[in-house]
């Protein structure tokens, strides 16, 4: 990409491994315009964005909205964009371009919102896959929305998250980090028989989340049930029920997924999660079948000592591109992104 300027593209600006570059980007990728033509110019099939969205559920644990750009820096921190297993370059292959932070208005969540939205609404139309950093758990809500109303047919739900997030509202706001479940199905399109919430668990989920997620008709896989069935079992029950006559998948993982252990820059820790190689089956897996949009939420940067929460983060991005990359090289990928 060196000296490209197409569709508002910067040049590759990284010299070596140790040489960091004036300004950061998602693993050092070329900067684009956030806009569908721009994206389209350049080619791009996977675009980065920021989602700096914080809708105040935990306010004792704040943070979240410096998460897009601490993923950036720790991707360039002895990270490629070539895993071992697959030596697939992850930049020829997708051409990943980075539109920085969506620019949001402070104290107006419903205006942030609509800023993901319409930010994640020009990069489908450019024909690439988002990849959203957050910000919160609330940024599903325009996420999927944008998704849902991009695909003609329907739209399956990976919520990957150790809470099932079907809260209706909390103190009579409907689109906190509470909620994003239960407005994923909101959406015509989305129906709850194609929706896995996948590894809750523990105390933190009220009684009234909880039948809510069962009523509901969501697909609950707990933590538990996972360990009992098995990583590898469970990764495909999952991922049956989400392609199960859908035409678009949106997959989000929210840090407090893993095990508390592992990750202490998030918003709300919890024991007994997913361990890292738990966590890299499941990027490969949900990479083999296909997605369409994939975000990242509660990473919060003040509390990530040695900042391996962002890296996990980084990590789970790149496995999962890195599997879906080498699924479509074999002609095996159940979702074929458009262009391809």
């Amino acid at each position: 990409m060196e000296g490209a300027s197409a569709g508002g593209m910067s040049p590759e600006i990284r010299k070596d491994t140790w040489s960091m570059p004036p300004f950061r980007t998602f693993l050092s990728s070329p900067m684009c315009e956030l806009s569908a033509e721009a994206i389209a110019e350049a080619g791009a099939g996977a675009v980065y964005f920021g989602a700096p969205v914080d809708s105040q559920g935990f306010p004792d644990r704040p943070g979240a909205i410096l998460g897009p750009d601490a993923c950036r820096r720790e991707s360039l921190v002895d990270m490629g964009a070539t895993t071992v297993e697959f030596r697939i370059d992850l930049h020829e292959f997708w051409n990943i371009v980075d539109c920085g932070n969506v620019s949001v208005a402070g104290g107006n969540l419903a205006r942030h919102h609509e800023a993901v939205y319409d930010a994640a609404t020009e990069i489908l139309r450019g024909g690439a896959i988002p990849m959203m950093l957050g910000g919160d758990h609330s940024i599903p809500i325009p996420g999927v929305r944008a998704l849902a109303d991009h695909t003609d047919g329907q739209v399956g739900y990976l919520h990957i998250d150790a809470h099932h997030d079907t809260a209706d509202e909390i103190n009579g706001e409907r689109n906190t980090m509470v909620s994003p479940s239960r407005r994923a199905i909101d959406n015509p399109n989305v129906d709850p028989k194609n929706c896995v919430l996948f590894g809750v668990r523990g105390a933190a989920n009220n009684p009234d989340v909880i039948d809510a997620a069962y009523d509901l008709g969501f697909n609950v896989m707990t933590m538990f049930e996972i360990m009992d069935m098995g990583i590898d079992a469970a990764i495909e029950k999952a991922l049956d029920l989400v392609h199960d006559g859908t035409d678009a998948l949106y997959v989000t993982f929210d840090n407090d997924s893993m095990d508390s252990g592992l990750v202490p820059g998030t918003t709300a820790p919890e024991v007994c999660g997913l361990t890292s190689r738990e966590m890299t089956k499941l990027a490969i897996g949900v990479g083999k079948r296909g997605f369409s949009f994939l975000d990242v939420a509660e990473l919060s940067p003040l509390y990530d000592s040695s900042n391996i929460t962002a890296r996990l983060d980084v990590w789970w991005l790149v496995y999962c591109l890195s599997g879906y990359a080498d699924s479509l090289n074999k002609g095996t990928a159940r979702l074929v992104p458009s262009g391809r």
